[in-house]
């Protein structure tokens, strides 16, 4: 952590700030700040922009054993362009990184280097609590590593959908044995 951060942490009152950066895209990148604004690394960020504001931002939990870690923003779509586009299947799996800051009253510039808390991408889309909001959970990259691989299954269907035309499996109806992946086929001998 930034020892300038660290010091105006430590004092009487800092003035915290949680920055935002969402690449919903290629071209597209979206900052928010929880109140006000502010100029970082060259851009800006703020509170209400083209996409609307971020209301509430829920605790980050940190996972244990099988759980991951996890956030949730709730953001209220500023018209329906920005909804489509927050909610779109192309936003899936898109970054979204929170930094924690803090500012300078005086100046109104960031104080030092700000803290990165959490890189995450985005999971789901869901309705808000509030009307009209739209509830963006986030999950780390070692949460996907923990997802269970049930949908990949031998078929033709899930075959083609990683290479589209290629017919390996188009006449495999079912597998009359057992077939074990990396493993020694088990003795069938009677004890």
């Amino acid at each position: 952590m930034d020892a300038d951060l660290i010091a105006d942490l430590a004092s009487q009152a800092p003035m915290t700030v949680l920055l935002y950066t969402w690449e919903l895209d290629e071209v597209t990148t979206i900052r928010w700040t929880d109140g006000g604004f502010v100029r970082w690394d060259g851009n800006l960020y703020r509170a209400l922009n083209d996409y609307g504001v971020v209301s509430r931002t829920d605790e980050i939990v940190d996972g244990i054993d099988n759980e991951v870690t996890a956030c949730t923003l709730e953001v209220l779509p500023a018209n329906q362009d920005a909804h489509d586009a927050m909610t779109a299947y192309g936003a899936q799996g898109s970054t979204i990184t929170q930094h924690l800051a803090t500012v300078d009253f005086a100046t109104g510039l960031l104080t030092g280097e700000p803290e990165l808390l959490l890189t995450s991408e985005v999971d789901d889309v869901a309705l808000g609590s509030a009307a009209g909001a739209i509830a963006i959970h986030t999950i780390t990259e070692e949460a996907r590593m923990l997802e269970a691989d049930d949908q990949r299954r031998a078929t033709d269907a899930f075959h083609q959908s990683i290479w589209a035309g290629e017919l390996g499996y188009a006449n495999k109806t079912t597998l009359r044995r057992k077939r074990f992946w990396r493993l020694d086929n088990p003795n069938n001998a009677i004890r």
